[in-house]
């Protein structure tokens, strides 16, 4: 009587494990925390079971020797870390889940359950896909591809869900060359690939698109198909060709109740920003240097040591040129002429900055506030460390307004030139823009467009537009102010005396303007696109720029601890003192696989994570060899090597392998392909 009872829990047991695994395979794609519930409590009942039945659950793969050396590297490094309990907190993540790989051999019971656990991960993830690109649509008509160069952030990074989403994409595509099917089948597997492909797109991440080209190449040259091969490359060179950058600055008599078109011009490098001198206008073209314009005609260069995103008057003749690694050039004005007299280097990632008469105030998101008295002259800054972690900043005769994107609003008296004690606060979530006019503090956020204003101490919301939830830029002259829509609309408002919102003109503006400004009636813009296939080539767009400082200080970092690294920790602790004095921005990656690899866990840590990489390409690739002409697993072997070639070029631009989501499908997509092939193995003996 024992004995059955006890066969029965086990199959309550077993239950229980197929239903955990069940949820961690659905939530793959869209939930780390589910998944993780869904893995950790398939694998304690596992452990459970073996217990119980005195029976080892789990089958050898191969891949022994080379998760040891990983974790071998990953103690080593730990011991000789100078973070030991962050290098142990990161160890624990990294060992915790390789244990994907042997519970879903565990669970793989037979060749029939596998198959359904692929389609169950397949279905997933396109159902995570279609919400996807649903937003993605949303986000496209708001304009925000061009304006932020990335696709919607809705269950991960769109970093992250490009990577997630290449798996599906490559899995399906290697069904679609390889299985031999019906028509039905085959639709539903083209429906599928579309469905993933246009995610992958609309997350609009170079990382994803990058692997998964090489991931379809690599199938297509192992499956010899030339003949699609060779279009699908012609196809490459064509849209490379034909993809192209675009600077452009358009400018519109605004005067009235609409905006008609005056003038527009091409530049040679990224018009970023506008700003008035005398009767020109000055361009910051970003590479191409600071441009001065009288109309429509170029009047005069000027060349910058970095690429200038914004320029600023100080006085009549004192002007400021804002660079992209966040230098400031200080330029006098001779007659006519621009002549450089000094420059600044604030200490740390400048967000927003204000300019009273000679004084220049830099607010920086890890550093605080600093105060540069004279923009002239040579001489000790004022430090505000404490008042970090705002992103805009905007000061008027009696106070410090401090804006956060998260926090709100908080005002500070202004004692002289400095800021003294705080006044008031008030909590506004989720601002992406915000704007100081004529005493009004304005901030748009999902809620709408409000103004505020300062009264008895108090921040006051005065009027709210809720329909304006897509500001992205605003800019005051005289009483009026304008307002650009990230849809390319733009508007004059002014605020009455109630510090009311009155419309004057509405009107909308193509190509949507990346950025603009409003004087004297004429509505100035600047049209940006970079073609995206160009940007991998680009030296000077923010994110390439980045990633070469990032990997520079890698290199510098692993030079100095060339056997072990510093240890499993984010490398922001170190990076700091590796980087250049004006590569601002502190990352806890090096958003490189390799120059991490070398970095963290030194030359013997490299070489582990590469014999690993290399042991699960020649695993995957003899169960390919062994299994071809085999229906199903066959395919869904050059599937799994595709996507792990992918996630491995794509780690060229991110620490992907150290991220959790990307570490828990390549785990599971290899214990599946090792539990297919084991099962198939199984059944065709006992035949």
């Amino acid at each position: 009587m024992n004995e059955i009872q006890g066969t029965k829990d086990y199959k309550i047991l077993d239950w229980i494990i197929l239903s955990l695994f069940v949820i961690f395979i659905l939530s793959l794609s869209n939930s780390i925390f589910v998944n993780q519930i869904g893995y950790f409590g398939a694998l304690l009942f596992i452990l459970i079971k073996a217990f119980l039945t005195r029976k080892n659950q789990f089958n050898r793969t191969g891949l022994e020797l080379a998760f040891a050396l990983y974790m071998l590297a990953e103690i080593i490094s730990l011991i000789l870390s100078d973070y030991q309990a962050q290098a142990f907190h990161f160890f624990t993540k990294r060992a915790l889940l390789i244990p994907v790989v042997y519970t879903t051999i565990a669970v793989t019971t037979n060749l029939r359950r596998g198959k359904n656990f692929f389609i169950l991960f397949i279905v997933g993830s396109l159902i995570t896909g279609i919400i996807y690109l649903i937003i993605a649509v949303q986000h496209y008509f708001s304009n925000q591809y061009n304006i932020i160069q990335s696709g919607p952030s809705v269950f991960q990074h769109p970093i992250t869900a490009s990577e997630v989403i290449s798996f599906t994409v490559l899995f399906l595509f290697a069904f679609i060359i390889n299985e031999k099917t019906g028509w039905k089948t085959k639709i539903l597997l083209f429906a599928g690939f579309a469905i993933s492909l246009f995610t992958l797109i609309a997350t609009f991440k170079r990382t994803g698109w990058m692997g998964v080209a090489i991931g379809i190449i690599l199938i297509l040259i192992i499956k010899r198909k030339w003949v699609i091969l060779i279009p699908v490359f012609i196809l490459g060179i064509i849209l490379f060709l034909t993809d192209k950058n675009i600077s452009l600055v358009s400018v519109y008599d605004f005067e009235v109740s609409k905006a008609n078109k005056l003038y527009s011009f091409n530049t040679e490098g990224r018009a970023t920003t506008i700003s008035q001198f005398d009767s020109m206008f000055i361009v910051s073209d970003y590479e191409n240097g600071i441009l001065l314009y009288k109309d429509s005609a170029l009047v005069k260069q000027i060349e910058t040591p970095a690429p200038a995103i914004l320029f600023s008057k100080a006085t009549d003749d004192l002007f400021l040129a804002y660079l992209v690694d966040t230098r400031f050039l200080v330029f006098k004005k001779d007659s006519r002429e621009l002549r450089k007299v000094n420059e600044i280097l604030p200490p740390g990632e400048t967000k927003d900055f204000e300019l009273i008469d000679e004084t220049l105030y830099t607010l920086d998101g890890d550093s605080g506030l600093t105060i540069y008295e004279s923009i002239t002259s040579i001489s000790k800054p004022i430090r505000f460390p404490e008042l970090k972690g705002y992103r805009w900043l905007f000061i008027d005769s009696s106070n410090f307004y401090f804006v956060s994107d998260k926090s709100g609003i908080a005002v500070f008296s202004r004692n002289g030139f400095l800021p003294g004690g705080l006044i008031t606060k008030n909590e506004v979530n989720g601002i992406n823009r915000a704007y100081f006019f004529d005493g009004n503090l304005f901030v748009s956020n999902q809620d709408g467009l409000k103004v505020f204003a300062l009264e008895n101490n108090k921040i006051v919301l005065k009027d709210q537009l809720t329909e304006f939830k897509q500001v992205h830029r605003m800019f005051g002259d005289d009483e009026v102010l304008a307002v650009l829509t990230s849809d390319g609309a733009v508007y004059k408002f002014k605020v009455n005396h109630s510090r009311k919102f009155e419309l004057l003109a509405d009107d909308k503006v193509f190509p949507e303007p990346t950025n603009f400004m409003f004087s004297d009636g004429k509505l100035y813009c600047t049209y940006v696109s970079r073609g995206r296939f160009l940007s991998f080539f680009d030296l000077y767009l923010p994110q390439n720029f980045t990633r070469l400082a990032l990997w520079r200080a890698g290199w510098e970092i692993f030079k100095d601890y060339p056997l072990f690294g510093v240890g499993d920790i984010g490398i922001e602790k170190y990076y700091v003192h590796y980087k250049r004095p004006y590569d601002k921005e502190i990352h806890g990656h090096l958003h490189n696989n390799y120059f991490h690899f070398l970095a963290t866990l030194g030359l013997f840590g490299f070489l582990a994570l590469s014999y690993l990489f290399i042991m699960i390409i020649i695993k995957i690739y003899k169960i390919y060899k062994s299994s071809k002409g085999t229906p199903f697993i066959a395919s869904y072997s050059l599937g799994a090597l595709a996507a792990f070639v992918s996630i491995l070029i794509s780690g060229l631009s991110e620490v992907n392998f150290w991220d959790h989501e990307i570490a828990t499908l390549i785990y599971f997509t290899v214990g599946l392909n090792i539990a297919l092939y084991i099962r198939h193995k199984e059944e065709v003996e006992n035949k």
